[in-house]
């Protein structure tokens, strides 16, 4: 099954914990990416990426949350959400989400991980699967503390 990475630039868009009330609710991500964004609301997993510019060094990046996609919208009217993206993808509505969250999004650590981080431009991607194991270890370790979605 395929998984997607979708980057949550904080300079852009501040940092997640300040979504997170309404993420915990019915996760959700933007993207203009098509296929992407249609693929990924067939059941597949979104990893959700908060990118920090660090002062003096390279970005970091950080796992804030993962979750099962059902849904694709566009914006009603025909505009943009949030002024710049064609697409919402999300969870479903109303039901539990599959899935698990941070409260303080997780760095990430691993070296591969990074790299293929590095080279993606700020949109949706699909994940190799070394990406995806080295995440799903990150969800796994009880030490980060992550939460499944209620």
């Amino acid at each position: 099954m395929p998984a997607y990475a979708v980057k949550h630039i904080v300079e852009d868009h501040g940092l997640l914990a300040r979504i997170m009330k309404d993420v915990r609710k019915t996760p959700y991500s933007y993207t203009s990416c098509e296929p992407e964004a249609t693929q990924a609301s067939l059941g597949n997993d979104i990893y959700v990426i908060e990118v920090r510019a660090e002062p003096k060094s390279a970005r970091s990046y950080w796992l804030g949350y993962k979750y099962r996609a059902y849904e694709k919208y566009p914006p009603a009217g025909g505009g943009l959400w949030r002024g710049r993206f064609k697409f919402k993808n999300a969870a479903k509505p109303m039901a539990r989400a599959q899935g698990a969250y941070f409260d303080s999004p997780v760095e990430i650590v691993d070296v591969h991980a990074n790299a293929w981080l590095r080279e993606k431009t700020p949109t949706m991607a699909e994940m190799p699967d070394h990406l995806v194991d080295a995440l799903e270890a990150m969800i796994g370790n009880p030490e980060h503390g992550a939460k499944l979605f209620a």
